[in-house]
């Protein structure tokens, strides 16, 4: 019983489907606002930075309201974040002698920047206000590529001291044993991990003509993994090797979180599909033939 109603409910949907004439689109969009490549740092503080997105994608209507989307595009994100922390390691010189090596950060900073390739599926729901305003929004998942990351310090300094507990003395200023100011500028690529997105974005359209409309909408996008493995390196090493925030024991759960505005066409495929209008036959009124007068004279046998 129970095959038998759930093929009866597909023949029905497949004969809805097919009773509707489809409906495909290709549209463009882009747009812009907070772009967070979002992660914790127990020891400083992260912020987000602006970003953009640039989409093109194919939709396919089974029915005048869904449909599906597939397409490609690119987004870009970004954070800064500020460190004031000290950290003391143990350590041994170059004679043998055991140390305590540390490290202050003093409002050190760093930016990272990072542009994904993303592979969008979703499905869409249309509503039309009237002729010329409609509604759609979008709700699926993505799958992003990271193509380009990359850090850069900005600002702060890092001040490395060796203490020697056995003589009670803290060497500093001798950077020929590791022990100086830092204020360098460092750059570098970043390794980051593909990443699930889930997409949500809700907009107007407003017809120009029967096969072009122009969009404008929000959206939101939201990573489920981690884009960045957590690791267990020091931010600055002994040797002077600057490993960057993100490829730290400082940086936890990265993960790309973004929302903003974005302006788009939609361009409709083949004929504008129209409205049949029933036309309602006038009535035909039987042509009456009139009889002819007879003379009144006349006698009629």
């Amino acid at each position: 019983m129970k095959k038998q109603i759930i093929l009866g409910l597909c023949l029905l949907a497949t004969v809805l489907i097919q009773a509707q004439e489809p409906v495909q689109y290709l549209h463009f969009n882009v747009g812009g606002g907070l772009h967070n490549l979002s992660y914790t740092m127990p020891n400083g503080t992260q912020n987000g930075k602006s970003g953009y997105t640039i989409n093109g994608a194919y939709s396919y209507f089974f029915t005048p309201n869904w449909g599906v989307q597939a397409g490609l595009g690119i987004q870009s994100f970004g954070a800064t974040s500020k460190l004031t922390y000290f950290t003391a390691a143990p350590a041994v010189d170059s004679e043998g002698d055991a140390f305590e090596f540390r490290t202050q950060y003093t409002n050190w900073q760093e930016k990272q920047n990072a542009l994904y390739l993303e592979i969008p599926v979703a499905a869409q729901y249309r509503y039309a206000i009237n002729e010329k305003l409609g509604l759609i929004g979008s709700l699926g998942a993505k799958i992003a590529l990271p193509v380009y990351a990359k850090y850069k310090t900005i600002g702060g300094q890092i001040r490395t001291t060796g203490y020697y507990e056995q003589w009670n003395v803290e060497l500093y200023d001798l950077p020929e044993q590791g022990f100086s100011t830092i204020t360098n500028s460092f750059t570098d690529k970043i390794s980051l991990n593909p990443v699930f997105t889930g997409l949500a974005d809700v907009g107007g359209l407003y017809r120009l003509s029967n096969n072009l409309e122009l969009y404008a909408g929000v959206y939101f996008n939201y990573g489920f993994n981690k884009t960045k493995t957590p690791d267990t390196k020091v931010i600055y090493q002994q040797n002077g090797v600057y490993n960057g925030m993100l490829a730290s024991n400082q940086v936890q759960h990265v993960k790309p979180i973004s929302f903003g505005l974005k302006v788009g066409v939609y361009l409709q495929l083949g004929k504008q599909r129209n409205a049949v209008k029933t036309e309602i036959a006038e009535p035909t009124l039987p042509v009456i033939t009139p009889i002819p007068e007879v003379p009144k004279d006349t006698v009629v046998e």
